[in-house]
């Protein structure tokens, strides 16, 4: 029986179980990063719109809140809304750029990325240069995005280093938690 594999030929890191591996910088596996990222920060916008104009009885398309800057104005509740909708959704994009890409020093990458792709793709929808409103909020969106994605991805780096061995793995009839004293053991 001749196996998939042999006809797919699937360089090893964009296997399933290698795409989320911080080792490999392929040009490949960058933009296939990139594009989840993009994905699921539309995908996310796209949910708490959607949410926002079923609590607020809109009846408008989404896709007009998603790829258009017109309706991000602070002189109104709906442009506020949406700005603190679109702060959101650079808050729950942290973990998906945690998840993802995994990596401290490309999270600025990642994270400046996803917003000018979000320019160039409202820009190329409306044919005109967004508001001033528009920027700033894309300017906090990123700047919650690429401090705290730099956060959480140094955090889940140094876990293992600095956080491995501290737990004892045999079990305590007690139920509680043995520490150990790093400093007490000899170095190899």
């Amino acid at each position: 029986m001749v196996t998939i594999r042999r006809y797919l030929r699937i360089p090893q890191e964009l296997r399933p179980t290698q795409i989320f591996r911080q080792d490999s910088l392929s040009p490949i596996k960058i933009a296939l990063q990139i594009i989840l990222l993009q994905l699921f920060y539309y995908c996310t916008a796209y949910i708490l719109f959607y949410g926002w104009a079923r609590l607020g009885g809109y009846d408008v398309s989404i896709t007009k809140w998603l790829f258009t800057w017109e309706f991000i104005d602070f002189s109104n509740s709906l442009g506020i809304v949406l700005s603190l909708l679109w702060l959101l959704d650079s808050l729950i994009c942290v973990l998906f750029l945690t998840v993802i890409v995994g990596r401290s020093k490309l999270a600025w990458d990642f994270g400046i990325t996803i917003h000018a792709v979000n320019l160039l793709v409202v820009w190329i929808n409306t044919g005109r240069w967004p508001s001033l409103s528009w920027f700033v909020v894309q300017l906090l969106s990123s700047a919650i995005l690429v401090f705290l994605g730099t956060w959480t991805t140094r955090w889940s780096e140094l876990r293992d280093t600095f956080f491995d061995g501290l737990v004892s793995s045999q079990p305590n009839p007690e139920g509680q938690v043995e520490m150990k004293d790093l400093e007490a053991q000899k170095p190899i």
